[in-house]
């Protein structure tokens, strides 16, 4: 029998049982990727993370990232998540300072802050180059998918946008729309496979917490994640759009959001933004992270 240590970590929270959870597969290299997939069809998270060595120079591990139904090739929260058991396995060393991790992955080296703080790590992923694109969805076809009203969409553009990861953005009217949305899932899987995007990130410049600014929800049933509670890679793509749009200010960004409520795995996540002087966007995207599975996956040998 073969054995591998495996670490489960919940994202974007310090609390055990919230935000979003990540399983980690340590020391990966005898599994092969049809392996890979079965194990995050076993786990049945959002994504399980299986770390390899590093084949790029001045990087610290490399990582593959699966969903339930395929690989991907950048997830916010798995990234944060990675760090985050390797640290707690003794194979990154626990920083004393800030400290930065560089992960090999799909899109090419991405890089981690770890910071030590009164309450443990956190953690603040410097996210790919930002990209927009107008979405093809009608608004009235966008609010049936979504299931609420058309004039419930925020009066703002309908766009993809990514940090790694393609997402549909959309911006609605308040907290009380975005608590009662009944997705169809599968009109949003098609929407979604039509605009080449993960699945649609909806979002609110409103919250329930004081300290926050916006209100996260994310759907991907075409990747098996029928609602992510606490999305990286879509609060990627929504602080791209905030920034496009000069919704909490132009050159500049500084805010937390929340997201997962829905769910009952509530979290928080740290955003950062500045503009370059040729006008670029910078984006990081961020938060905690609490081990609360610390085990083995046991498999056959392979015939």
């Amino acid at each position: 029998m073969r054995r591998f240590r495996l670490l489960q970590v919940d994202v974007f929270t310090r609390v055990p049982l919230a935000g979003n959870p990540v399983a980690v597969i340590l020391d990966a290299g005898r599994l092969r990727a049809d392996e890979m997939q079965a194990i995050a069809r076993e786990t049945n998270l959002s994504e399980t993370t299986f770390v390899l060595p590093p084949t790029t120079a001045g990087t610290d591990y490399r990582v593959r990232i699966f969903t339930p139904r395929h690989e991907v090739p950048f997830a916010g929260h798995p990234t944060i998540g990675t760090v985050a058991a390797l640290i707690a396995s003794e194979q990154l060393p626990r920083p004393a300072t800030a400290t930065r991790v560089h992960q090999e992955c799909g899109v090419g080296i991405v890089d981690v802050t770890v910071t030590p703080e009164a309450g443990g790590l956190s953690f603040s992923i410097a996210m790919p180059s930002p990209a927009w694109r107008a979405a093809r969805v009608s608004r009235e076809h966008c609010a049936r998918t979504l299931g609420c009203a058309p004039a419930a969409l925020a009066p703002l553009p309908l766009e993809v946008a990514s940090t790694g990861l393609p997402w549909l953005v959309v911006a609605l009217d308040g907290l009380a729309t975005i608590r009662m949305l009944r997705p169809d899932f599968a009109l949003l899987a098609e929407v979604a496979e039509r605009e080449e995007a993960t699945g649609v990130t909806v979002f609110c410049v409103a919250a329930d917490d004081p300290g926050c600014r916006l209100h996260l929800r994310s759907f991907a049933p075409g990747a098996g994640v029928p609602e992510d509670p606490v999305c990286g890679s879509g609060n990627g793509a929504v602080a791209a759009y905030v920034a496009r749009h000069g919704l909490l200010g132009a050159g500049e960004l500084v805010y937390v959001a929340e997201q997962g409520a829905e769910v009952a795995r509530p979290g928080r996540v740290s955003v950062r933004g500045r503009r370059d002087e040729r006008g670029d966007w910078h984006l990081e995207v961020g938060g905690a992270a609490v081990v609360v599975v610390d085990g083995w996956l046991t498999l056959a040998e392979p015939r």
